[in-house]
């Protein structure tokens, strides 16, 4: 499993901020970037990604009543587990450029 310095970290996060919002297409499925994490899954900085479109769960209440309808969110580690580089659903939802300026900093 790769692991990053703490600058590689800050550097990652801070050129996703500004990229909270991107909307695009992973494997048929419409997905909004909606938070980027300093520490997500497996203790590395992440994203969380909401599904999008009509497809939306029911949420239950305490007693397990229906309560209200939301979509799905998802927290994705911003490395792949089998490899050193980002994380596939990442390559494919971000821009071209974006996926590159992270690659150069995971090369540091």
């Amino acid at each position: 499993m790769a692991m990053l310095t703490t600058e590689q970290s800050s550097r990652m996060i801070d050129r996703l901020a500004p990229l909270i919002g991107i909307q695009g297409e992973v494997d048929g499925c419409m997905v909004e970037l909606v938070e980027v994490l300093d520490e997500g899954p497996r203790g590395l900085p992440g994203v969380a990604l909401m599904s999008m479109g009509s497809q939306r769960s029911i949420q239950a209440n305490q007693y397990g009543n229906p309560l209200c309808r939301h979509s799905e969110v998802r927290t994705l580690s911003l490395l792949s587990e089998v490899e050193r580089d980002l994380h596939p659903v990442l390559r494919q939802l971000l821009p071209e450029n974006v996926v590159e300026e992270l690659r150069a900093l995971l090369a540091d």
